[in-house]
């Protein structure tokens, strides 16, 4: 089954679309088709770039938290549980204070 394709109209430069029409006949293509790929790489490097971007703001972060780790230690608690006991200590002095 073909993909279904949606119609856009595209305004050019008189030399771009020159540019693309040559590139579209070299390879032996139409030009939807050529301009098809030429926005399907675009939108690949765009994500592509994204995913960089990403990456070191990830690679940074981790930087951060090994410097950190470094200076103050790393915590050997269990600081969820500690904040539902006190939680549940804090509900309790109310508790009895209504009591």
């Amino acid at each position: 089954m073909a993909t279904q394709l949606i119609r856009a109209q595209v305004m050019l430069d008189p030399e771009d679309y020159r540019r693309l029409q040559a590139l579209a006949n070299e390879a032996g293509k139409s030009l939807s088709e050529t301009l098809r790929e030429a926005v399907l790489r675009f939108l690949d490097e765009q994500e592509r770039q994204k995913q960089e971007q990403l990456r070191k703001a990830l690679a940074e972060m981790r930087q951060i938290r090994e410097q950190n780790a470094a200076r103050y230690g790393v915590y050997k608690g269990d600081l969820v549980n500690e904040a539902r006991e006190e939680r549940e200590r804090q509900m309790e002095d109310v508790w009895k204070q209504w009591s």
